[in-house]
Protein backbone atom coordinates (compact mmCIF):
# COMPACT_ATOMS: atom_id res chain seq x y z
CA UNK A 1 0.00 0.00 0.00
CA UNK A 2 2.87 2.73 1.46
CA UNK A 3 4.82 1.37 -2.24
CA UNK A 4 1.68 2.06 -4.20
CA UNK A 5 1.05 5.62 -2.81
CA UNK A 6 4.51 6.40 -2.94
CA UNK A 7 4.43 5.63 -7.11
CA UNK A 8 0.95 7.56 -7.45
CA UNK A 9 2.57 10.63 -5.73
CA UNK A 10 5.33 10.71 -7.80
CA UNK A 11 4.07 10.05 -10.88
CA UNK A 12 1.90 13.29 -9.93
CA UNK A 13 4.76 15.23 -9.04
CA UNK A 14 6.53 14.25 -12.42
CA UNK A 15 2.95 14.89 -14.39
CA UNK A 16 2.65 18.55 -12.76
CA UNK A 17 6.78 19.11 -13.77
CA UNK A 18 6.16 18.21 -17.26
CA UNK A 19 3.06 20.77 -17.42
CA UNK A 20 4.48 23.53 -16.03
CA UNK A 21 7.21 23.67 -18.39
CA UNK A 22 7.96 26.84 -20.85
CA UNK A 23 8.75 25.78 -24.64
CA UNK A 24 10.63 28.18 -26.36
CA UNK A 25 9.86 27.55 -30.14
CA UNK A 26 12.42 28.66 -32.78
CA UNK A 27 12.16 29.91 -36.12
CA UNK A 28 14.23 26.90 -37.35
CA UNK A 29 11.62 24.43 -35.69
CA UNK A 30 13.93 23.39 -32.65
CA UNK A 31 12.22 24.03 -28.94
CA UNK A 32 13.92 24.78 -25.88
CA UNK A 33 12.15 23.82 -22.38
CA UNK A 34 12.26 24.78 -19.51
CA UNK A 35 10.67 27.88 -17.26
CA UNK A 36 10.67 31.79 -18.76
CA UNK A 37 12.11 34.57 -16.25
CA UNK A 38 11.83 38.04 -18.15
CA UNK A 39 11.09 38.79 -21.25
CA UNK A 40 12.60 42.01 -22.57
CA UNK A 41 12.87 44.22 -25.22
CA UNK A 42 15.18 41.76 -27.19
CA UNK A 43 15.81 38.72 -25.09
CA UNK A 44 14.16 36.25 -23.30
CA UNK A 45 16.06 35.03 -19.63
CA UNK A 46 14.73 30.89 -18.73
CA UNK A 47 16.21 28.00 -16.49
CA UNK A 48 16.40 24.93 -17.79
CA UNK A 49 14.68 23.40 -14.63
CA UNK A 50 12.67 24.18 -11.70
CA UNK A 51 16.20 24.85 -9.44
CA UNK A 52 16.46 28.27 -8.39
CA UNK A 53 19.91 28.17 -7.87
CA UNK A 54 20.14 26.84 -11.68
CA UNK A 55 22.06 29.41 -13.90
CA UNK A 56 20.17 31.52 -16.10
CA UNK A 57 20.22 31.13 -19.61
CA UNK A 58 19.44 34.16 -22.37
CA UNK A 59 18.19 34.09 -26.47
CA UNK A 60 17.55 36.33 -28.58
CA UNK A 61 13.72 37.37 -29.91
CA UNK A 62 14.40 37.68 -33.04
CA UNK A 63 15.41 33.84 -33.36
CA UNK A 64 12.05 32.76 -31.18
CA UNK A 65 8.56 31.92 -33.59
CA UNK A 66 6.71 31.34 -30.16
CA UNK A 67 6.56 30.64 -26.50
CA UNK A 68 3.95 28.16 -25.12
CA UNK A 69 3.75 28.37 -21.64
CA UNK A 70 2.97 25.57 -19.31
CA UNK A 71 -0.22 27.13 -18.13
CA UNK A 72 -1.52 27.13 -21.67
CA UNK A 73 -0.84 30.69 -23.19
CA UNK A 74 1.09 31.21 -26.18
CA UNK A 75 2.73 34.51 -27.02
CA UNK A 76 3.65 34.85 -30.78
CA UNK A 77 7.01 36.72 -31.27
CA UNK A 78 6.86 36.36 -35.40
CA UNK A 79 3.47 37.80 -37.19
CA UNK A 80 4.06 35.13 -39.57
CA UNK A 81 3.57 31.73 -37.55
CA UNK A 82 -0.37 33.54 -36.51
CA UNK A 83 -3.10 31.57 -37.30
CA UNK A 84 -4.75 32.76 -39.89
CA UNK A 85 -8.07 33.72 -37.88
CA UNK A 86 -5.85 35.89 -35.32
CA UNK A 87 -3.81 37.64 -38.02
CA UNK A 88 -6.79 38.25 -39.44
CA UNK A 89 -7.97 40.09 -36.45
CA UNK A 90 -4.66 41.77 -36.03
CA UNK A 91 -4.84 43.11 -39.28
CA UNK A 92 -8.18 44.40 -38.96
CA UNK A 93 -7.21 46.11 -36.20
CA UNK A 94 -3.95 47.55 -37.29
CA UNK A 95 -5.66 48.98 -40.67
CA UNK A 96 -6.63 52.64 -40.28
CA UNK A 97 -9.55 54.79 -40.98
CA UNK A 98 -9.85 58.13 -41.34
CA UNK A 99 -10.85 60.42 -38.22
CA UNK A 100 -13.53 62.53 -39.60
CA UNK A 101 -17.06 61.20 -41.02
CA UNK A 102 -19.58 63.16 -43.24
CA UNK A 103 -22.75 61.52 -43.76
CA UNK A 104 -25.89 62.41 -45.61
CA UNK A 105 -29.39 61.27 -44.27
CA UNK A 106 -32.08 60.77 -47.58
CA UNK A 107 -34.49 59.04 -45.33
CA UNK A 108 -34.75 60.25 -41.34
CA UNK A 109 -37.97 59.89 -38.92
CA UNK A 110 -38.51 61.98 -36.09
CA UNK A 111 -41.71 61.96 -33.67
CA UNK A 112 -42.42 65.49 -35.48
CA UNK A 113 -42.45 63.30 -38.98
CA UNK A 114 -40.09 62.72 -41.35
CA UNK A 115 -37.02 64.60 -43.24
CA UNK A 116 -33.87 63.93 -44.22
CA UNK A 117 -30.15 65.28 -42.74
CA UNK A 118 -26.57 65.65 -42.80
CA UNK A 119 -23.93 65.65 -39.92
CA UNK A 120 -20.38 65.72 -39.56
CA UNK A 121 -18.68 63.24 -37.25
CA UNK A 122 -14.77 63.87 -35.58
CA UNK A 123 -13.12 61.03 -33.72
CA UNK A 124 -11.61 62.77 -30.63
CA UNK A 125 -9.14 60.09 -29.89
CA UNK A 126 -6.18 58.64 -31.79
CA UNK A 127 -7.76 54.86 -31.15
CA UNK A 128 -11.37 56.07 -32.27
CA UNK A 129 -12.80 54.92 -29.00
CA UNK A 130 -14.53 58.38 -28.93
CA UNK A 131 -16.25 60.94 -31.21
CA UNK A 132 -17.82 64.08 -31.46
CA UNK A 133 -20.98 64.29 -33.82
CA UNK A 134 -23.04 67.27 -35.00
CA UNK A 135 -26.30 66.87 -36.22
CA UNK A 136 -28.40 68.89 -38.71
CA UNK A 137 -32.27 67.68 -39.39
CA UNK A 138 -34.60 69.32 -41.51
CA UNK A 139 -38.55 67.52 -41.14
CA UNK A 140 -40.97 68.00 -43.94
CA UNK A 141 -44.05 70.15 -43.47
CA UNK A 142 -46.69 67.53 -42.50
CA UNK A 143 -50.43 68.31 -42.70
CA UNK A 144 -53.63 65.99 -40.55
CA UNK A 145 -57.16 67.43 -42.01
CA UNK A 146 -60.09 66.08 -40.17
CA UNK A 147 -62.90 65.99 -41.95
CA UNK A 148 -65.40 66.76 -39.63
CA UNK A 149 -64.60 70.32 -38.73
CA UNK A 150 -61.68 71.36 -40.66
CA UNK A 151 -58.42 71.40 -37.62
CA UNK A 152 -55.52 70.45 -38.69
CA UNK A 153 -51.74 71.50 -38.23
CA UNK A 154 -48.78 72.15 -40.94
CA UNK A 155 -45.12 72.23 -39.35
CA UNK A 156 -41.64 72.79 -40.53
CA UNK A 157 -38.76 71.74 -38.06
CA UNK A 158 -35.12 72.04 -38.09
CA UNK A 159 -33.40 70.35 -35.32
CA UNK A 160 -29.25 70.48 -34.17
CA UNK A 161 -28.27 67.55 -31.95
CA UNK A 162 -24.61 67.33 -31.08
CA UNK A 163 -24.03 64.70 -29.21
CA UNK A 164 -20.91 62.13 -28.13
CA UNK A 165 -20.58 58.36 -29.38
CA UNK A 166 -18.59 55.72 -27.50
CA UNK A 167 -16.96 53.00 -29.19
CA UNK A 168 -16.51 50.13 -27.00
CA UNK A 169 -14.41 48.07 -29.91
CA UNK A 170 -12.73 50.77 -31.32
CA UNK A 171 -12.95 51.17 -35.14
CA UNK A 172 -13.78 47.97 -37.80
CA UNK A 173 -15.01 47.66 -40.61
CA UNK A 174 -18.19 47.33 -39.08
CA UNK A 175 -18.35 49.29 -35.72
CA UNK A 176 -20.87 49.85 -33.08
CA UNK A 177 -21.33 52.47 -30.64
CA UNK A 178 -23.53 54.54 -28.01
CA UNK A 179 -24.04 58.22 -26.77
CA UNK A 180 -26.35 60.77 -25.90
CA UNK A 181 -27.45 63.73 -28.16
CA UNK A 182 -29.05 66.98 -27.10
CA UNK A 183 -31.75 67.89 -29.43
CA UNK A 184 -32.67 71.88 -29.68
CA UNK A 185 -35.76 71.95 -32.18
CA UNK A 186 -37.06 75.37 -34.02
CA UNK A 187 -39.85 75.42 -36.28
CA UNK A 188 -42.97 77.25 -37.52
CA UNK A 189 -46.33 76.07 -38.56
CA UNK A 190 -49.84 76.75 -39.14
CA UNK A 191 -52.41 75.85 -37.02
CA UNK A 192 -56.10 75.55 -39.40
CA UNK A 193 -58.79 76.18 -37.18
CA UNK A 194 -62.55 75.22 -38.32
CA UNK A 195 -65.45 76.22 -37.13
CA UNK A 196 -69.20 75.78 -38.10
CA UNK A 197 -71.52 78.53 -39.29
CA UNK A 198 -74.83 77.57 -38.39
CA UNK A 199 -76.55 80.49 -40.49
CA UNK A 200 -74.70 78.89 -43.65
CA UNK A 201 -74.89 75.30 -42.68
CA UNK A 202 -71.02 75.36 -44.05
CA UNK A 203 -67.55 75.19 -41.95
CA UNK A 204 -64.98 77.89 -42.59
CA UNK A 205 -61.05 77.42 -41.57
CA UNK A 206 -58.61 79.98 -40.86
CA UNK A 207 -54.96 79.45 -40.35
CA UNK A 208 -52.66 80.91 -37.61
CA UNK A 209 -49.27 80.77 -37.65
CA UNK A 210 -47.24 79.04 -34.72
CA UNK A 211 -43.60 79.40 -33.89
CA UNK A 212 -42.51 75.87 -32.63
CA UNK A 213 -39.39 74.87 -29.67
CA UNK A 214 -38.36 71.51 -28.72
CA UNK A 215 -35.80 70.52 -26.36
CA UNK A 216 -34.77 67.58 -25.11
CA UNK A 217 -32.22 63.86 -24.94
CA UNK A 218 -32.12 61.09 -27.01
CA UNK A 219 -29.45 58.10 -26.56
CA UNK A 220 -28.72 56.55 -29.76
CA UNK A 221 -27.35 53.36 -30.78
CA UNK A 222 -25.25 53.27 -34.08
CA UNK A 223 -24.27 50.48 -36.63
CA UNK A 224 -21.76 51.75 -39.29
CA UNK A 225 -20.55 49.83 -42.12
CA UNK A 226 -17.24 50.52 -43.45
CA UNK A 227 -17.97 49.68 -47.35
CA UNK A 228 -14.32 51.26 -48.47
CA UNK A 229 -11.71 52.83 -46.17
CA UNK A 230 -13.57 56.32 -47.39
CA UNK A 231 -17.48 54.94 -48.21
CA UNK A 232 -19.86 54.01 -45.65
CA UNK A 233 -23.25 53.45 -44.24
CA UNK A 234 -24.86 53.55 -41.28
CA UNK A 235 -27.59 53.30 -39.34
CA UNK A 236 -28.86 54.68 -35.92
CA UNK A 237 -32.37 54.75 -33.83
CA UNK A 238 -32.72 55.84 -30.17
CA UNK A 239 -35.30 56.84 -27.65
CA UNK A 240 -35.07 60.17 -25.06
CA UNK A 241 -37.43 62.83 -24.18
CA UNK A 242 -38.54 66.04 -24.67
CA UNK A 243 -38.03 68.20 -21.62
CA UNK A 244 -39.44 71.49 -23.23
CA UNK A 245 -41.96 71.32 -26.33
CA UNK A 246 -43.95 74.82 -26.95
CA UNK A 247 -45.73 76.28 -29.31
CA UNK A 248 -46.38 80.24 -29.17
CA UNK A 249 -49.18 81.73 -31.61
CA UNK A 250 -51.10 85.41 -31.26
CA UNK A 251 -48.89 85.94 -28.11
CA UNK A 252 -50.42 82.60 -26.77
CA UNK A 253 -47.97 80.07 -25.50
CA UNK A 254 -48.92 76.26 -24.69
CA UNK A 255 -46.79 73.38 -24.04
CA UNK A 256 -47.16 69.83 -23.54
CA UNK A 257 -46.33 69.17 -19.71
CA UNK A 258 -44.00 67.03 -18.26
CA UNK A 259 -41.77 64.92 -19.84
CA UNK A 260 -42.47 63.46 -23.18
CA UNK A 261 -41.08 60.34 -24.87
CA UNK A 262 -39.40 60.79 -28.59
CA UNK A 263 -37.17 58.70 -30.76
CA UNK A 264 -35.60 58.71 -34.09
CA UNK A 265 -34.40 56.52 -37.26
CA UNK A 266 -31.98 57.29 -39.78
CA UNK A 267 -30.15 55.63 -42.56
CA UNK A 268 -27.26 57.24 -43.90
CA UNK A 269 -24.44 57.64 -46.86
CA UNK A 270 -21.41 59.05 -46.37
CA UNK A 271 -17.67 60.03 -46.66
CA UNK A 272 -14.40 59.40 -44.45
CA UNK A 273 -11.24 60.85 -44.76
Amino acid sequence: MIRSITLTMLLSVTFLLANGQDILVKKNGTTVEGKVIEVGIDRVSYKINSDESSANFVIRKSELSRIEFGNGQTVFLDERNLPKNKKAVTDQAASTFGRHLINFSPFKALDSGPGLGFSYEFLADKRGYFGVILPLSLVFPDRYDFSIDGNGDQKEMFYFSPGLKIYPFGQRKVTYAVGPTIFTGFGNGVRNNGSYDPNTGMYTSSGTETKIFRFGIIVNNYVNFQITPHFQIGLNGGLGSRYIDKETYNSFSSSNGGINITGEFNFNIGLRF
